[in-house]
């Protein structure tokens, strides 16, 4: 419009601007979940495909991919702290011979370090050999022990001697323990019940690993995560782009108006 020709111009420059960045949004490069360099364009092409593997699995009746509730997460992650910690504090607290009628000193300094190392580790190093297994998961989310590896198999050995250990740790010291209480018609029935406990805790800690989720679904989450900013950012300058335009438009009716009521 001659009546409005610089800020007509701003608009459409802004607007091819906006256009131009919108268009080289995907153009951008990530780095995929096995360290490759793609495209954001690429990357999500990727996740459409592992997203439309995954549907077509579900709808075949596989439940491989499906995650575990957030309720269970949360029971797991409370049966380690409630359960597992005070438990192996008590446990430590016997062996440093911690004095609870004035418990303050490096007795349960040293009972507490070690009971939350033992805990934390024991549950770590079970959930990372429960989300490594995960790819030997077949439809019906149990583990395939037909196609497992010799390593595999090895890893599995280790989950069940960690567990083992744990509950014949927990058996032998309460039963010590009831035994020199004179609990000797109890002693047994305690240090099963304890032992039983944390082999259920430790077992459910390696189970929810396992169970959640699937190594494509990981991948997808990884794409999803690193293309969700680039195409936030394209809407972002397609909506900026888009309100511009119509204020170019109507600065053009308007321009319009003026030149014809001037004449």
């Amino acid at each position: 419009p001659r009546r409005e020709t610089p800020a007509g111009d701003l608009l459409l420059a802004r607007v091819q601007e906006l256009n131009y960045r919108s268009a080289r949004a995907m153009e951008g490069h990530v780095v995929g979940p096995h360290g490759q360099n793609l495209t954001v364009g690429e990357a999500q092409a990727r996740a459409e495909l592992i997203d439309r593997l995954i549907e077509l699995e579900q709808l075949r009746g596989s439940q491989r991919h499906r995650r575990v509730g957030r309720l269970t997460r949360i029971l797991t992650l409370l049966t380690v702290t409630v359960v597992d910690l005070p438990i192996m504090l008590w446990l430590a607290s016997s062996v440093f011979n911690v004095d609870w009628s004035d418990p303050l000193g490096l007795p349960l300094a040293i009972s507490v370090v070690i009971s939350v190392l033992a805990t934390g580790g024991a549950a770590t190093a079970l959930h990372h050999l429960g989300h490594n297994q995960r790819q030997h998961k077949n439809t019906k989310r149990q583990l395939d022990w037909a196609k497992l590896s010799a390593g595999s198999k090895l890893s599995l050995a280790t989950v069940g001697l960690l567990v083992g250990l744990m509950g014949v740790v927990m058996f032998v010291r309460v039963y010590t323990e009831g035994v020199l209480s004179g609990m000797n018609d109890l002693a047994v029935l305690m240090a099963v019940l304890v032992a039983l406990v944390m082999v259920i805790s430790a077992t459910l800690v390696f189970w929810t690993a396992f169970r959640d989720g699937s190594l494509e679904q990981d991948d997808l989450r990884h794409y999803s995560d690193c293309v969700r900013p680039f195409l936030v950012a394209k809407r972002a300058y397609e909506d900026e782009a888009h309100e511009l335009s119509c204020q170019y438009d109507l600065l053009r009716r308007q321009a319009g108006r003026g030149e014809t009521g001037a004449d």
